[in-house]
C-alpha cells in the first residue's frame, strides 16, 4: 500500500512551539508514563490457525481480524492486481448469500464487514455488537470460505480499477510512489502495483481468483484476532466453531528481494503539464524483524518523521521550498525502503533536491544531539497509547506480531527498545543504511525546466509521461 505525501505527517501527533527570544525557556517535560499493552492470550488450533483473544469491556463491542500472510507479493509475474482483486470480491457475493443479502444483513445489526489486500498479506475484518456476535462470525466464515467471484461483479470492478488506475496514471505523487517501487525493488512483486496495470487489469479472470484463493488461502499462514467484550475462553470457542473445520494447506512461500547497494540512478518522468516536481530519495533498509528496525525507525523520525523533523524544518521553514517535507520507512517482511518524500515548484526542483541530499549526508556525518534524539524517541514512544485505544487498533498489533514474526514480547518491549535507541546506533545506521552514493530519485515534473540543474548528481534518465510502462522493467513501453 503506498503512501500519500499528505497522510504521512496524520501518521504521527504533531507537536508545534513556539517561544520569542524574550521568553524562558520551557521547563523539561515530565518522564512519560509506563503504558503496556494489555495482556492476552493465544493459541494455536490443530489446523494451524493462530487465534489472539483480548479482553476490552470498556464498549459492548468486539472486533474480529483475520490475516491470511498473502497478498501482492504473490500475484503470478504476469498478472499483478490478483490478491487484490480476489480480496475486494470476497464480500461481493458468497455461495449462500448475494452481495444485497451481505450488505443487509450487516446493516440489520450495525456491524461490519470488509476485505482487502496489501503487498504481503489479506485481511477480512469484522466488527459486531456483543449481542450480534455469532452473525459477524457467520459472515466472516462465509466470505472466507465460500466466495462466488461472481462474473458480473468481476466485470464491474475491473471497470473500477481501471478507471482508478486510468486517473491516478495523471497523478505525479501515484506516479512518483509507483516508479520508486519499480526502480527500488527492479523484478521482485515488491516493486509491481498491487492494485494491478492498466495491461494486467483487463486479463484477469473469474479461474485466476479462484486458482489465487485455493492456494493461498489457508489456516497454516493465518491469525485470527479477537478483541473486545467477552472472555478469552469464550473468543477461542468462537475461533474453534466458525474456523476449526478450515482445511490447511501447504502454500507456496514468496522469496524476498535481495538488498544489494547499487549505484544512484536518477529517473525523471517528463510530465510537461506539471507546476511543481514530485521528488522521492531512498533505498533499502533493513526487514520489519531485523533488530537494527528500532534504530532505523528513529532516524526517520529524525530526519523527516514530523513537522519537526530535519527535512520540513530545512525546506519549509528555512527555505520555503515546499509545503511539506517528510521521511518513512515502509515495512517488509524482506528489506523495506527508507525514502524522503517532497514536492517543490518546478524552478526550484534542484534546489530542494540538494537540499535533501545534504540533509541524509549530515546524518551520516555526525552524531545527532542529544536533545533532538530525546524528542524523537519521546515522539515515538508518546504516541503508543494512541495506537491501542480501541479494540480494531488492538487487533491490528496482534495480527502485525504474526505477520512480521515479530514475538509475544514485542508490543511490551517495544516503548523500551526504542528509549534504548543512541546517538552512536542513529549514526551507524545512517552510514550503513542511508548512503545516498547508492540512492534511488525520482522526479516527476516538468523535465525541460529543471533536468540541468540536477546533472551534477549523476546520470539522469528522462522518460516521457507517455512512454511510461509500470509493468516494464525499463519503465519504458
Amino acid at each position: 500500500m503506498r503512501i500519500h505525501k499528505l497522510l504521512v505527517p496524520m501518521m504521527f501527533l504533531l507537536a508545534v512551539s513556539s517561544a520569542s527570544a524574550q521568553k524562558p525557556a520551557p521547563p523539561d517535560p515530565a518522564p512519560l508514563g509506563k503504558v503496556n499493552f494489555p495482556a492476552y492470550l493465544s493459541k494455536k488450533l490443530p489446523n494451524g490457525l493462530t487465534v489472539y483473544a483480548l479482553e476490552h469491556h470498556e464498549q459492548p463491542v468486539v472486533s474480529i481480524r483475520m490475516l491470511i500472510a498473502a497478498g501482492a507479493v504473490n500475484d503470478p509475474p504476469d498478472l499483478p492486481g490478483i490478491a487484490s482483486m480476489t480480496a475486494d470480491l470476497l464480500t461481493e457475493g458468497t455461495k449462500k448469500r448475494t452481495a444485497t443479502e451481505i450488505a443487509e444483513a450487516i446493516d440489520q445489526v450495525g456491524a461490519s464487514l470488509g476485505a482487502s489486500a496489501d503487498m504481503e498479506s489479506t485481511t477480512i475484518t469484522a466488527s459486531a455488537l456483543t449481542d450480534s456476535l455469532d452473525l459477524g462470525f457467520e459472515l466472516m466464515n462465509d466470505v472466507l470460505l465460500n466466495p462466488e467471484f461472481a462474473e458480473e461483479e468481476l466485470k464491474r470492478l475491473k471497470e473500477q480499477a481501471m478507471s482508478n488506475l486510468t486517473a491516478d496514471m495523471d497523478n505525479p505523487d501515484f506516479i512518483a510512489d509507483a516508479v520508486f517501487d519499480r526502480v527500488v525493488y527492479g523484478s521482485h512483486p515488491y516493486g509491481h502495483l498491487a492494485g494491478g496495470t492498466l495491461e494486467s487489469i483487463p486479463r484477469v479472470n473469474r479461474e485466476d481468483l479462484v486458482k489465487f484463493h485455493q492456494t493461498y488461502y489457508s489456516p497454516a499462514i493465518s491469525a485470527l484476532a479477537i478483541v473486545g467484550d467477552l472472555t478469552a475462553e469464550e473468543a477461542f470457542k468462537l475461533a474453534e466453531k466458525w474456523f476449526g473445520d478450515w482445511k490447511s494447506k501447504t502454500v507456496p512461500k514468496a522469496s524476498p528481494p535481495e538488498s544489494k547497494p547499487g549505484a544512484r540512478r536518477i529517473v525523471v518522468v517528463d510530465k510537461p503539464d506539471a507546476v511543481q516536481t514530485e521528488i522521492r530519495i531512498g533505498q533499502t533498509t533493513v526487514a520489519r524483524k531485523d533488530p537494527d528496525y528500532f534504530n532505523v525507525l528513529v532516524t526517520s523520525y529524525i530526519l523527516g518523521g514530523s513537522a519537526q523533523g530535519r527535512l520540513n524544518q530545512t525546506l519549509r521553514q528555512e527555505k520555503g521550498l515546499t509545503y511539506g517535507a517528510y521521511a518513512t520507512i515502509k515495512p517488509r517482511k524482506g528489506p523495506g525502503v527508507f525514502y524522503s518524500i517532497t514536492d517543490t515548484r518546478t524552478e526550484k526542483t534542484g534546489e530542494a533536491l540538494q537540499a535533501v541530499v545534504a540533509e541524509l549526508q549530515k546524518l551520516r556525518a555526525n552524531a545527532v544531539p542529544e536533545t533532538e534524539l530525546k524528542d524523537a524517541r519521546n515522539y515515538i514512544i508518546g504516541s503508543f497509547p494512541l495506537s491501542i485505544e480501541v479494540p480494531n487498533d488492538l487487533a491490528t498489533r496482534l495480527t502485525t506480531i504474526f505477520l512480521y514474526e515479530l514475538g509475544d514480547a514485542y508490543l511490551t518491549t517495544f516503548r523500551d527498545k526504542i528509549a534504548a535507541v543512541s546517538a552512536a546506533d542513529v549514526l551507524r545506521v545512517s552510514k550503513e543504511k542511508l548512503t545516498t552514493d547508492g540512492a534511488t530519485i525520482v522526479l516527476v515534473g516538468n523535465a525541460s525546466q529543471f533536468a540541468k540543474s540536477i546533472e551534477s548528481l549523476g546520470k539522469v534518465e528522462v522518460i516521457s509521461i507517455r512512454d511510461l510502462d509500470l509493468s516494464s522493467l525499463t519503465l519504458r513501453r
